[in-house]
């Protein structure tokens, strides 16, 4: 069994409003404009907004890989905390969450994953890299995130 490490988080600040950052980390069709992997994401089954059970679908790319999952919302407390888990039905998934603290210059935005899929022996995601590529995608997309909220406020 492999032992590498499946967990990790980054935090930024930003010079916008809790509610501004809480508009952008939760319209989950917009993360393809900050997140590395991400190429599109879409509410499913009816959902348009955030909620806790609400669906989405996102689909993802690294290098010449692609997959898709189905993601359903795991926490949704505006403005402090939006999680989600993928896929939903697996003992494996991932959970993404973001956490909003007001500062006073704005807010700190964290985002944490726990990614043990990373530790399935014959999954695609096990190798000793990929929680390093995973806080280096989170530190790209919230340094986007960042970028596209203080351009905004």
């Amino acid at each position: 069994m492999s032992s590498y490490p499946q967990s990790g988080s980054v935090s930024v600040d930003i010079g916008a409003a809790p509610d501004a950052v809480w508009t952008l980390i939760t319209d989950v069709t917009r993360m393809k404009e900050w997140s590395p992997e991400c190429v599109r994401a879409e509410w499913v089954d009816g959902a348009n907004a955030p909620g806790v059970g609400a669906e989405f679908h996102g689909y993802n790319r690294l290098g010449t890989v692609e997959w898709d999952m189905r993601c359903v919302v795991t926490e949704c407390e505006p403005p402090r905390r939006f999680a989600f888990s993928v896929p939903p039905e697996s003992p494996h998934a991932t959970l993404w969450r973001f956490e909003l603290t007001a500062t006073d210059t704005g807010t700190r935005l964290t985002e944490f994953f726990d990614a043990p899929i990373i530790n399935v022996e014959g999954s695609v995601a096990n190798y000793p890299e990929r929680c390093d590529m995973l806080v280096e995608g989170a530190r790209t997309t919230l340094q986007n995130i960042k970028s596209t909220a203080e351009a905004s406020d």
